[in-house]
């Protein structure tokens, strides 16, 4: 064998071992399918570097996997509170069909669409098999809505290292390894609802990870904020007597998260502020969304009464910065299928930075608030 034959091999190799550390245990589960897509299993390294599995709905188009070559963009979309990750990669996938249709460049080829399902015990029997009660795979699962704020794991019951911000770290690590993926040009982290509050708390306490690809965080009407400071602006009404709206998650004190756990006590507020504040986020605001749901919590309503005032009032309060965006919807409300599809959501999803230019559309919509828009009329 030739020199230049031995170095083909060499990296055809390191680039097929690469490739199998992402792939996980084959868990037998009924999750519902979604067009376009293939149930994917998907290797999470625990605290030990042991192996642990992440079901997730991931681009498969035609009935086969991309060609990673050509992918140009990653796009990952966070469920909401009933881990319906089906149902959010038919949204995510209808709107790339939307997109394909204005610029047939964006397409099915060169987007890679996954949408994790974070399960919890009420999944037992449909995302994980049990014994006796208890998950006997490898399968990651949280209890309750503990994966929105980064809790660690209940299942593997032998392997409770996990936090759902954690499998996030991992997920962007894969999609921005040049061996997997030599062309990606941007990552999305997007979701709606309590993705939405997944997606904001994840990038104020999400690790530097120094990757090589940019990565937009989008967010579209979440019912609470991590406050990035102890100045409320609402102490009446159901916000009364409130002791606990500054604790996690919708302030960063009793911060009770493995997760960065060192990094958060000992810098605070400030300290998760300035890492949020290095982030690029892009608000999306449905106008006629004035619902709540607060998990029984008081401290939602120490921000607002619902997600508008709570919106408003984190948009006064912590200004974007010139690399995020604010888009509103008229005449949308609570509707992640919409809030994906329209213009503003195309553009945040799918055309900004599409070639790697650092382009992005201004915002869409009227101002709302003073300081509210990066680009202003």
């Amino acid at each position: 064998m030739n020199s230049l034959s031995f170095l083909f091999a060499a990296i055809l190799y390191v680039a097929i071992v690469l490739g199998q550390q992402y792939a996980g245990e084959t868990i037998p589960n009924s999750l519902p399918s979604a067009a376009g897509a293939e149930k994917a299993f998907f290797n999470i390294l625990d605290s030990s570097g042991q192996r642990t599995t992440l079901i997730n709905h991931f681009s498969f188009p035609g009935g086969a996997r991309q060609n990673k070559t050509m992918v140009q963009r990653a796009v990952i979309i966070l469920h909401g509170a009933n881990r319906d990750s089906n149902n959010y990669f038919t949204n995510i996938h209808d709107a790339l069909k939307a997109a394909t249709a204005l610029d047939p460049t964006v397409n099915e080829n060169t987007v890679a669409l996954m949408a994790p399902c974070f399960t919890n015990q009420a999944d037992a029997g449909r995302g994980y098999p049990t014994r006796n009660g208890v998950s006997n795979t490898s399968v990651l699962a949280w209890q309750g809505t503990g994966w929105y704020e980064g809790y660690t794991n209940i299942y593997p019951a032998a392997q409770k290292s996990v936090s759902s911000f954690d499998a996030m770290d991992q997920i962007l690590q894969y999609f921005d390894d040049i061996l997997q993926y030599p062309n990606m040009k941007q990552i999305v982290v997007a979701g709606h609802s309590m993705g939405a509050q997944m997606v904001l708390r994840y990038a104020a306490v999400g690790k530097v990870l120094l990757l090589r690809t940019p990565v937009v965080y989008w967010s579209g009407n979440p019912s609470s904020f991590v406050w990035l400071n102890n100045n409320r602006p609402v102490s009446t009404g159901q916000a009364a007597g409130c002791t606990t709206g500054d604790e996690w998650s919708t302030g960063v004190g009793n911060y009770t998260v493995d997760y960065e756990a060192a990094f958060v006590r000992s810098l605070g507020a400030a300290g998760v502020k300035a890492r949020y504040d290095a982030r690029n986020v892009a608000y999306g605001r449905g106008l006629n969304d004035h619902g709540d749901y607060s998990e029984g919590k008081c401290g939602p309503y120490t921000e607002g009464a619902d997600r508008g005032e709570r919106f408003y009032n984190f948009m006064r309060q912590f200004p974007p910065n010139s690399g995020d965006t604010v888009d509103y919807y008229a005449g949308v409300g609570h509707d992640a299928a919409r809030m994906t599809a329209q213009t503003p959501g195309l553009y945040r999803l799918f055309f900004d930075n599409f070639n790697g230019n650092r382009s992005h559309h201004a915002d869409f919509g009227a101002r709302q608030v003073p300081g509210d828009d990066p680009f202003p009329a």
